[in-house]
């Protein structure tokens, strides 16, 4: 598993209660962004400004809730909250106590595009705050933009390369699979390991498979859902 480590929970507690014996190999650790964060404060302490707030991940959920946790503190109005799965919901209404007014039909970028509202000239306004990872695609703000809303995106955190030792490097090596739960996991396993794994390769969905395959992975499973029990059962089905 290639998660980073304060990600990795969920999945290897998922694998872990079918039978898998889970190594853990964080190949990306989840940093600020090279501001340290300061264009993220000033756009959420300024929230009251914006009709939406889009959060894509729970990585960027825990860092929006931190600020906002002090804007409801300070009586300031919090936009509609929308997110794209369970796991950025979950973070976001457990933090905040706040209840969130859009979720993703389908967990994946395009998935919230195709959810969320059209802007109409009747509504009160037409900014959308967008809360992402630095390096994700440009679906939800093209997106959100053909749909007549003013998107001011902002990098909530970035991913930085972990390099594993020699000695982990050779445990993980003997591994029926390796799951990928992002590009940039990838990234840094090709780096770390080449492309010579003799084992299967698992990722969390399509955005992630068409990185691995760009590195020269052959990729054996994609989860159908984005999730850990996604994965799960991609690993089931590719082993029975």
């Amino acid at each position: 598993m290639t998660r980073a480590t304060e990600q990795a929970g969920p999945i290897v507690e998922v694998l872990s209660a079918v039978g898998a014996d889970v190594i853990l190999l964080p190949l990306i650790e989840i940093v600020e962004p090279l501001d340290g964060g300061a264009l993220r404060d000033a756009e959420l302490a300024d929230i009251s400004n914006y009709e939406w707030l889009v959060v894509t991940s729970p990585n960027g959920a825990r860092r929006v809730a931190r600020v906002l946790q002090q804007s409801k503190t300070n009586k300031v109005k919090i936009a509609h909250i929308a997110v794209l799965g369970t796991g950025t919901r979950e973070v976001m209404e457990s933090a905040l106590i706040e209840q969130v007014d859009l979720q993703a039909a389908v967990p994946s970028g395009q998935g919230l595009v195709e959810s969320f509202p059209t802007y109409s000239n009747n509504s009160q306004g037409n900014k959308v705050l967008l809360i992402q990872g630095e390096g994700a695609d440009m679906t939800v703000v093209a997106g959100l933009r053909e749909k007549g809303w003013e998107v001011k995106r902002v990098d909530a955190y970035r991913t930085a390369h972990c390099v594993p030792s020699s000695e982990t490097r050779e445990q993980v090596q003997d591994s029926d699979a390796v799951v990928f739960a992002s590009g940039s996991a990838a990234r840094s396993w090709v780096s770390a390991m080449g492309t010579d794994f003799l084992g299967k390769v698992v990722v969390i969905g399509p955005v992630t498979q068409k990185v691995a395959a760009s590195l020269g992975l052959e990729v054996h499973a994609v989860a159908e859902v984005p999730t850990p029990e996604g994965i799960c059962t991609a690993l089931t089905v590719l082993f029975t």
